[in-house]
């Protein structure tokens, strides 16, 4: 993998050290069809579910259901027919490289990544990541790329400028 070096040492205070927090980055999409294909490429690259009770509610049956008693439980939410859920998925393959666990929450619109601050992310981890991110944001033209609400805006103003950066850098 081509390494950018600065993009570590750019962002590595938002994944190397655990406070508790999940912080999210949202991948926004103007064509449901795209939060379904992103929700299908990041559970083709995993590895696994990892979350214990990986189920969505279906408005259409009144219950739970297993996502994996489905093709792509994404497509249910964007058709309305289930409501938005979350699934932490482990093993995430990108670039040859395993991005530590991710939370998935699949809205109509949008994918909400989660994810554990900590040891397990390393600047080959981030690059992996990021590379990921471009994939997904690669699925609609109209697509971006956000953090949750509440972040400090010179927090989310490095994470923007490092994600244009690296984009840039990125471009095929």
């Amino acid at each position: 993998m081509n390494l950018t070096p600065w993009l570590w040492n750019e962002l590595r205070n938002l994944f190397d050290t655990d406070d508790g927090s999940l912080p999210e980055i949202r991948v926004d999409y103007r064509d449901s069809a795209a939060t379904v294909a992103g929700y299908a490429l990041l559970r083709g690259r995993a590895a696994g579910v990892v979350s214990d009770k990986a189920y969505f509610w279906s408005k259409t049956h009144d219950a739970e259901v297993s996502l994996d008693f489905v093709s792509n439980a994404a497509a249910l939410v964007a058709s309305g027919e289930a409501e938005a859920f979350h699934v932490v998925l482990g093993g995430i393959q990108s670039r040859g490289i395993a991005v530590p666990d991710l939370g998935v929450f699949v809205f109509p619109g949008q994918l909400a990544l989660d994810y554990r601050i900590g040891p397990a992310w390393g600047s080959n981890e981030l690059e992996a990541f990021f590379s990921l991110l471009g994939e997904l944001v690669s699925l609609d033209p109209a697509a971006t790329l956000s953090l949750e609400k509440g972040v400090l805006p010179d927090v989310v103003a490095r994470f923007q400028n490092a994600w244009r950066r690296w984009s840039t850098e990125h471009a095929t």
